[in-house]
């Protein structure tokens, strides 16, 4: 009996969509909504397929799905050409022809198998041949068996290693496992390529072959590729039409999505929808489709839970979708805060695009009936503006401040005595109490000048200048000059002779103004330099002004009285001399020549003399007094010959005190005479009556007061 075997080719209807779903939940495109309206339907559509049993599938056609890695990307290693991989294990349980599977293994060719142990033709094991010639068209016993072809057709890896890799994309319950073919050049064509990838869906057990661009090459077993999912037998397949083994082309500006849907038995699973604000994770809504109203971009997520009747296990799928709110309505921009000192008046502009309306406020009061966009005020404050369009608005503020320059005015310029303290006290009228002070000299900051007011002790020119609260400024200067004080000096106490003139200079002759003050009485005399002569002690004073400066000096002036002398003559030279008047102590002379501090001069010769007198003032009065002194006159020689000269001596004037005794001693000191002066005796050269020699004689003359006078003389034969 012939056996009849039943071939069963599915091909599929395609359905072109716009764009495919990319996970197992889909809560829909972005969504834009405006100020006119900003509200909007949010719908969560779930996979094709969850649910259902994987005997029969259907076959949908998509754009392909981008599927970012979740983690790390690994390598087959399929640098070998016509070769499968070792076995590679699923992260997840897929459902496929009705059967559980968590391995598989990967052909170069562009095939993936749930058969990993069939070793009759076509080869399906681990790390084994992997058939590239075939001519037959699904389903077909004489091609890989439980697998995936997605293309299949005659690649090398061997040209370009390390191109086929494997990994997850998405978080559990929605992972997807990812096969890539990235750039593989075919074989004896190496100069041709094909970048594909099969996707595995975890808990819908959908399959999805996603081909971005397929070349063709004609020249190697006819060209032939194909894409379908077959059976364990052989005996049925899935085939996208005109997708059967043939020669055919994917071009990269059309790339190719094909899912493989299963549609066996259709769950009736009843779906658990909750949406959430993502940022906030606030529930705003369930079911499948709700309406949202937002005022600012918002991602809201969505829950699906459900239990999976394959399974038996509870899911929840998520996704999310962002509402985008578009603010056509523009900014209001009232600028920088304001500071105005030179116009009373300041005028906001809150024009803004797209605005319908106005509300102005001052200080969070809102203005009554003020709806245009622009808005003169006088008064300081915090202006708001709000512009309005739609359910949108849109604020700005500004900080008004409207406050009057200052005015300073610091006077007409100064002058001032040095010395003195100037304090220099700005007139500012509209002051606010607030003020901030700068006092500058010659141009420069003086630090730490900030007060209102200013001591000053030097020349120059002074500046102030005065900040209100919003930095608006003016200043004033004025030149403060200060004179020098005069240097007056009358000199030392003067002293002048008797007859002199004292004069006190003060050594200024550019004052303005000279008073004199002898003797606490002022002076007629107003020039620089007073006259004085008369005898006398004056305390003068002078009080002088020149410019802003005035100077005080004193001084002692002496004019001496005249000197009166009295002279008394004592016995044999002496001469006793009184003076008063000058300035004592006094020098005394009686020749005009030679003086002496001592009063008493002795050894006078026999004669008149002429006083004079030097007092300590340096003052001389000559010849004031004319007197005569006796003296004692001791013969020099005389001749005792008798011829009547020169023939006995004594001594001259030595009567006037009689009561003297004159003792005559020879060169050795023998007392030859001794006479009295009373009797006018004389000697006669001869001793006990013999003649003496001729020779040195001594003589020694006592007074009755025990004053003596000694002497010698000489006697010739």
């Amino acid at each position: 009996m012939k056996k009849l075997i039943l071939y069963l080719i599915i091909t599929a209807n395609i359905i072109t969509g716009l764009n495919a779903q990319c996970s197992q939940l889909d809560a829909g495109p972005d969504v834009t909504v405006d100020c006119n309206n900003n509200c909007t339907t949010l719908s969560a559509i779930v996979f094709p397929g969850i649910g259902a049993q994987t005997d029969t599938y259907a076959i949908n056609a998509d754009t392909p799905c981008p599927l970012p890695p979740s983690g790390t990307i690994n390598q087959t290693y399929l640098n070998i050409d016509d070769r499968w991989t070792n076995v590679i294990t699923l992260p997840f349980t897929f459902y496929y022809f009705g059967q559980p599977y968590n391995y598989v293994i990967i052909s170069s060719n562009g095939v993936i198998s749930f058969e990993t142990n069939r070793n009759s033709p076509p080869i399906q094991a681990p790390n084994q041949y992997s058939a590239w010639q075939f001519d037959t068209s699904l389903p077909s016993p004489d091609l890989f068996r439980n697998a995936i072809f997605g293309a299949y057709h005659d690649l090398d890896p061997s040209v370009t290693p390390n191109t086929i890799t494997y990994y997850v994309s998405g978080e559990y319950p929605q992972r997807k496992f990812v096969f890539t073919f990235d750039n593989v050049a075919h074989f004896s064509c190496n100069n041709l390529h094909t970048t594909q990838r099969i996707v595995l869906y975890e808990t819908s057990n959908v399959i999805d072959v996603q081909i971005d661009q397929k070349d063709l090459c004609s020249s190697w077993n006819n060209g032939n590729a194909v894409v379908g999912i077959q059976n364990q037998d052989g005996t049925v397949a899935y085939v996208p039409t005109g997708r059967n083994t043939g020669a055919w082309t994917v071009p990269d500006t059309a790339p190719e999505l094909w899912r493989f849907v299963p549609n066996h038995n259709p769950s009736t699973i009843v779906f658990d929808y909750k949406w959430y604000n993502d940022a906030t994770n606030t529930l705003v809504g369930s079911g499948q489709s709700i309406n949202v109203c937002v005022t600012e971009d918002t991602v809201f997520r969505v829950e699906a839970s459900y239990n999976d009747p394959n399974t038996g296990q509870q899911y929840t799928l998520t996704d999310t979708v962002t509402v985008f709110f578009d603010n056509q309505l523009g900014t209001p921009d009232l600028g920088p805060d304001i500071n105005e000192c030179d116009n009373p008046t300041v005028t906001l502009d809150g024009t803004t695009a797209n605005a319908t309306s106005y509300e102005w406020e001052k200080d969070g009061v809102v203005l009554p009936g003020v709806t245009t966009p622009t808005l003169t005020v006088s008064d300081s404050g915090t202006y708001t503006v709000t512009a309005n369009y739609g359910i949108c608005s849109a604020s700005d503020e500004v900080v008004v401040h409207i406050e009057p320059r200052p005015i300073v005015s610091l006077g007409p310029d100064i002058v001032e005595c040095d010395g003195n303290v100037v304090t220099l006290t700005p007139d500012i009228p509209n002051l606010s109490g607030n003020e901030v002070y700068q006092w500058q000299k010659d141009g420069d900051d003086i630090p730490g000048a900030s007060n209102p007011t200013l001591d000053v002790t030097e020349s120059g020119l002074y500046t102030l200048i005065v900040t209100n609260t919003i930095g608006c400024d003016a200043s004033d200067d004025v030149q403060v000059t200060f004179d020098p004080i005069p240097y007056l000096n009358l000199g030392g106490d003067q002293t002048v002779c008797f007859g002199d003139t004292a004069i006190v200079k003060s050594n200024i002759t550019d004052a303005d103004r000279y008073e004199w003050i002898v003797n606490g009485n002022i002076s007629g005399n107003t020039t620089d330099e007073l006259t004085l002569n008369a005898s006398g002690d004056y305390d003068v004073v002078l009080n002088l002004d020149r410019g802003t400066c005035s100077a005080t000096d004193t001084i002692h002036v002496t004019v001496l009285n005249p000197i009166n002398v009295t002279a008394t003559p004592v016995l044999y030279g002496e001469l006793s001399v009184e003076a008063t008047g000058g300035l004592p102590p006094y020098e005394y002379s009686v020749n005009g020549i030679d003086y002496q501090t001592s009063n008493y001069f002795i050894e006078l010769p026999d004669g008149d003399y002429n006083i004079s007198i030097r007092d300590a003032n340096a003052c001389e009065y000559n010849d004031i007094l004319n007197v005569h002194v006796t003296n004692l006159i001791n013969m020099q020689f005389f001749t005792p010959n008798g011829d009547g000269y020169n023939d006995y001596w004594r001594i001259i004037n030595s009567e006037n005190t009689p009561e003297a005794s004159l003792y005559i001693y020879d060169r050795y000191g023998k007392l030859i005479k001794q006479m009295h002066t009373q009797i006018h005796e004389v000697w006669d050269g001869s001793f006990k009556g013999t003649p003496l020699v001729s020779n040195d004689y001594w003589y020694m003359l006592v007074l009755p007061s025990g004053k003596i006078y000694k002497g010698h003389f000489t006697l010739k034969r």
